[in-house]
């Protein structure tokens, strides 16, 4: 017989029981008050635990949701960016050319007519042209127009156009057709705001395309800014791209779907590159949060018309955002059933209790014993079939329940959490978590308990278990039960099985980091001298951490903001970064405003560590003459003390375009003799890293390279 048949056994017996002979009535009238002070007593743990159960679920969905969405948004969104970067970098190849730049220049000179000849007082070579010569210019057009020719076949661009200020075109591929008008807005756009833009995507005769517009700097431009000469405007197909970004992902469950809109001008549209009508226009855009990225909400979908779950990212250098939708109806499919069986689960407790008591107002209204006990038999027989019932419901439940008394004994554990341990669920009656999971597993679970016990509320945490000899993530809610009299009597933990998706979050964060080693192999490829800089900082710096006793969060931020530091990079021009000589004071400025463009370009993401935060300090020194913020001694975090000695010492060792590296030992005593600015114990525990294995190894890497 089960734990929960004995105790119905024994309400069984105490219903059939005669009331002592004396005070009949009284005894009656206190019964059926105590009957339903316990009936309402079992409503309001009936309404209060569901809705606790369910607001719970309901919130954890959402939670999950919502990063799952904006994970799956921000990696296409940055996928999508990466290759409108890398057809940039490849039209810089022309952009940037000598040769390109010396025509665009010298045909701006005659204002778009090269018919006419340059002005002496304008040109830059002191020639001018002779009354009754052709215009150098002219001869050069044909050579210049299959140079650009040959430049966009080679490339992939469909067509490619040299633009002057006012719009006219200077020279355009062979088989090019005539520069259209959101072209022709693209390339006047960056001679006014002196960006790099991506025209919106817009549909020709060649499919879905987009413009991108390059500046061609003036040939007497030595530092690489300045008004352009002229504009570089290429049309490069994108069906192709938008559809392999907009295809569902590994990732992507049932119901999902990946949208793209974009902003030209007052206009905002949806693109959709496997539809007839690739272009369609919105009339409304979804809110924006401080980011620039679309917050996540339940809205109507994009487009307009049902109900979904949604969440979107900026693509980077554009106008467009990735939006990531989830049907409603198949995201809460889990919670609906769960928040049913909930409440089915709640309602029959409820039943069970509200017949016994009728049956026990039945009892003391009818005069004949015998009709009382054959009532209570037959209402005995009806809570057993309740109990059946009840029983059967549970059994379809996923999430595993167990109810355990105050010493930990196991009174109640549903079907589910006996299938998983492969055990009948009899025979885990008075069982305990150590008997069940083992000693180091119970000793987290019954923490909790007692946690569960001291707080007014549910209690929620993720535990690693074996279950069916396979190790399992467990997400455990649990809280205490009360009994008749409001004590405390027992514990009540629901358990959900979330191992598939901590997999898929690991499965992310392998993603993140990939993604990483890309940023820092384009750093890479623009200033050789930074090859395997952030690998070895970030090596010292996490092994100074672990010398320092940091905790594993400390470390993981130090790792990923080394490899991350260097971002900023990207943005100063090449000549400063691989320049031979000592930078003067201004092109120091320049150089130091990294770390700006670094936060600008990591500010969206979200890496759950103060990884940011690290990267904006690792300059600053305690003495307060660091930059950016010029912070001192206890405003600077212990990261960024970490990862500034380290890049320090990485920086001292290793050869740059202007200098040869220096000796370990010689960059250690830099960074003791100045004390003031850098941490004692930081460099304390530096020092021990190189003397260690780990150190030399690192050390050795820079003489190989």
């Amino acid at each position: 017989m089960t734990m929960a048949a004995a105790e119905e056994v024994d309400l069984f017996a105490f219903l059939s029981a005669d009331p002592p002979p004396q005070s009949k009535t009284a005894s009656a009238r206190r019964t059926l008050m105590a009957g339903f002070c316990l009936l309402a007593l079992i409503l309001a743990a009936a309404i209060a635990i569901p809705a606790v159960l369910v607001a719970d679920k309901r919130a954890t969905l959402e939670s999950e949701l919502d990063q799952r969405l904006r994970i799956l948004a921000e990696s296409r969104a940055q996928l999508l960016g990466a290759w409108l970067e890398a057809n940039s970098r490849v039209a810089a190849r022309i952009s940037e050319s000598e040769l390109f730049r010396l025509f665009a220049t010298e045909a701006a000179m005659t204002g778009g007519d090269l018919s006419a000849g340059i002005p002496e007082a304008q040109d830059p070579f002191g020639s001018s042209q002779r009354s009754g010569e052709v215009n150098p210019l002219v001869l050069q057009l044909p050579y210049m127009t299959q140079m650009l020719t040959d430049f966009a076949r080679e490339s992939d661009f469909l067509s490619a156009y040299l633009v002057e200020s006012s719009g006219k075109v200077l020279i355009q591929s062979n088989g090019a057709p005539r520069l259209s008008e959101a072209g022709m807005e693209t390339a006047k756009k960056l001679f006014r705001e002196d960006t790099m833009p991506i025209g919106p995507v817009r549909a020709s005769a060649s499919g879905l395309v987009a413009d991108l517009a390059l500046p061609v700097l003036p040939v007497q431009s030595d530092s690489g800014s300045g008004r352009p000469a002229a504009v570089l405007l290429l049309t490069t197909p994108i069906r192709g791209k938008l559809a392999e970004v907009l295809s569902p992902g590994p990732l992507s469950q049932p119901g999902e779907r990946l949208r793209l809109i974009q902003r030209g001008g007052n206009t905002l549209v949806e693109v959709a590159p496997g539809e007839s009508s690739p272009i369609r226009a919105l009339s409304e855009a979804p809110p924006l949060d401080g980011q620039g990225d679309i917050s996540f909400a339940r809205r109507s979908e994009v487009g307009g018309g049902k109900l979904v779950y949604s969440a979107g990212a900026a693509v980077p250098g554009t106008l467009w955002w990735i939006v990531q939708e989830a049907d409603i109806t198949a995201a809460e499919a889990d919670f609906s059933a769960f928040k049913r069986s909930v409440i089915a689960v709640a309602a029959l407790v409820v039943l069970s209790v509200a017949v016994a008591l009728a049956a026990l107002w039945w009892r003391m209204a009818e005069g004949h014993s015998r009709s009382q006990a054959e009532q209570y038999r037959a209402l005995a027989g009806r809570i057993e079939s309740q109990r059946r019932l009840l029983d059967s419901i549970n059994s379809t439940i996923a999430e595993y329940i167990v109810l355990k008394d105050l010493d930990g004994g196991y009174r109640y554990v549903n079907a589910a959490f006996a299938r998983a341990l492969g055990r009948p669920a009899e025979q885990l009656a008075g069982q305990t978590d150590a008997a069940i999971f083992g000693l180091k597993a119970a000793d987290r679970l019954e923490l909790s308990d007692a946690v569960a016990l001291e707080t007014d509320g549910p209690v929620t945490g993720d535990y690693e278990v074996v279950l069916g000899g396979a190790s399992r993530q467990l997400e455990i809610s649990k809280v205490a039960l009360p009994d008749e009299t409001g004590r405390v009597s027992g514990i009540v933990s629901v358990a959900r099985d979330v191992t598939e998706l901590i997999e898929a979050r690991r499965r992310q964060e392998q993603v993140m980091a990939q993604m990483v080693t890309a940023l820092v192999r384009a750093i890479e490829l623009r200033d050789p001298y930074l090859a395997g800089h952030s690998k070895r900082v970030a090596e010292f710096a996490a092994e100074t951490a672990r010398q320092l006793g940091a905790e594993s969060e400390e470390i993981a931020t130090v790792e990923m903001a080394a490899n991350l530091s260097q971002i900023g990079k990207l943005a100063i021009p090449r000549e400063i970064l691989t320049k031979t000589e000592r930078l003067d004071n201004d092109e120091i400025t320049l150089m130091q405003s990294h770390i700006e463009h670094a936060e600008r370009a990591l500010k969206g993401i979200d890496f759950d560590l103060p990884v940011l935060e690290t990267i904006r300090q690792m300059h600053e020194r305690l003495d307060g003459t660091g930059y950016p913020g010029g912070l001192a001694a206890g405003a600077i975090s212990r990261t960024a003390l970490i990862l500034g000695a380290c890049d320090v010492f990485c920086a001292r060792i290793e050869p740059r375009s202007y200098r040869r590296g220096i000796d370990p030992q010689a960059a250690l005593a830099i960074l003791q003799q100045n004390d003031g600015r850098y941490d004692f114990e930081v460099v304390a525990a530096l020092c021990a890293v190189v003397q260690s294995p780990v150190g030399e190894r690192l050390i050795a890497s820079v003489q190989d390279s």
